[in-house]
């Protein structure tokens, strides 16, 4: 399928119209004066800027360009190579062409130079080539990915014209293309977190418990029931108390909630690293209890990039679980933007009886303290990841706390720049922008 293009007319930055006029002014004068010099003087002028016209007019039709990666899904550190081709389909040569393609500042291109744009988080990547009557040129790059995200890549500008560059020509290709870059996964017992602890060394007698996100039916409440379960649609057909009854299941649940702030209020800033490093915590946790076929969902206070929602990966066991749920880490902001108890909350009303509730968090508060007491005396496993060295977990009954190894988790989150917040004397937080190692 061709992409459609953007054409620009061509130019020139040393041929004018007061260029044109002279010449023809010195043919008519050579004739007048009968000076051979003088006529042709102004004949090899209109010439050459005709032909030099005709040329850039002319140098980009025909010709293909197209590019393709490796990969477009791969996780943070790792590399992909992209793949260029232009083939000129015409008797015309392309005396130059230069291919920028814009590419998102995040992504690092091996051996090749890049220039600055005009759009915040985009470079571009210059390529200069030529090609003969009707051949293909092909050429191949590295590119670096050390940072989760989804990045872009293009449109692509291509510019070419005559062989004396009198004038050129430019299009644009709207040809954009995206690179899915996943969470780095690390070890649990590098950071600190015994697996075992979390999904257990030894294995158990199944038990039947109930699934409330499948709902078999209804019955009469009975006092036992929670109000929670009350099917309250049913209640009003039938003029009296209905419960819903839920679907028997083997399978316990395995939630993972990502809580991105990183002060206890918002406008006291972001801590990057703190956050990329809960974010490489939860996918590492994703991945390691699919892998022991747990039934897993991921939970975070963050929206996902390209839409204004939050992570919500429901519970599941299905092949496309870990790529739904390293897709949603890979585009998440690490800004939070939800209140995490309420989310927290929310949420694990959803989880039956005996789930095992993982939080990962770098920072504790009264509110957070006080969901997870909820959920222990629902029944549910708490376990509690702490991704800095400063966050205190006060105790708390069936609640298991687990703090990382901030050392060897910041190996694994690239530095970047980042907001932090800056007091003055006067007590007045401002937001100062800063590189990973600023002040």
């Amino acid at each position: 399928m061709s992409i459609p293009r953007q054409v620009s007319r061509s130019r020139s930055l040393f041929f004018s119209t007061y260029w044109l006029y002279g010449a023809g002014m010195l043919i008519l004068i050579g004739m007048l004066l009968r000076e051979r010099a003088l006529s042709l003087l102004g004949l090899l002028t209109l010439c050459t800027a005709g032909g030099s016209w005709l040329w850039a007019r002319y140098s980009l039709d025909r010709v293909e360009y197209s590019r393709s990666l490796s990969a477009d899904r791969l996780f943070s550190g790792e590399s992909v190579t992209m793949k260029f081709s232009v083939i000129n389909r015409k008797l015309l040569p392309l005396a130059w062409l230069d291919i920028e393609d814009q590419i998102g500042d995040r992504l690092k291109i091996v051996d090749r130079d890049i220039l600055p744009s005009g759009v915040p988080g985009v470079v571009v990547m210059r390529i200069t080539t030529a090609a003969r009557w009707y051949e293909r040129v092909t050429w191949s790059i590295e590119v670096a990915c050390p940072s989760r995200g989804y990045h872009s890549l293009g449109p692509i500008t291509l510019r070419s014209g005559d062989l004396f560059g009198f004038f050129n020509r430019t299009e644009t290709l709207p040809d954009i293309a995206w690179l899915t870059v996943y969470p780095k996964i690390v070890a649990l017992d590098e950071v600190g977190v015994p697996a075992r602890h979390l999904f257990g060394d030894r294995r158990i007698r199944r038990q039947i418990i109930t699934d409330p996100s499948r709902t078999a039916g209804v019955r009469d409440y009975r006092p036992e029931d929670s109000i929670r379960h009350v099917d309250w649609k049913a209640t009003a057909r039938v003029q009296s108390l209905q419960t819903k009854i839920f679907e028997p299941t083997t399978e316990v649940q395995f939630g993972i909630f990502l809580n991105l702030d990183t002060f206890e209020h918002y406008w006291e800033g972001l801590d990057y690293e703190r956050a990329e490093g809960a974010i490489v915590v939860a996918a590492s946790l994703a991945v390691r209890a699919i892998r022991e076929r747990h039934a897993v969902g991921m939970y975070a206070n963050g929206v996902v990039g390209g839409s204004d929602q939050a992570l919500r990966v429901r519970t599941g066991r299905s092949p496309s679980q870990q790529e739904e749920i390293l897709g949603g880490l890979a585009k998440l902001s690490p800004i939070a933007s939800l209140n995490f108890p309420r989310l927290l909350r929310a949420e694990t009303m959803r989880f039956p009886w005996g789930s095992t509730i993982v939080i990962v968090t770098g920072i504790m508060t009264d509110a957070i303290a006080a969901v997870m007491v909820e959920m222990v005396s629902e029944g549910h496993q708490v376990m509690v990841l702490t991704v800095g060295d400063d966050v205190s977990v006060p105790p708390m009954r069936g609640v298991s706390v687990f703090p990382l190894d901030q050392k060897r988790l910041s190996d694994a989150v690239p530095k970047q720049h980042h907001y932090a917040i800056r007091m003055t004397s006067g007590e007045v937080p401002t937001m100062a922008y800063g590189g990973a190692h600023g002040s």
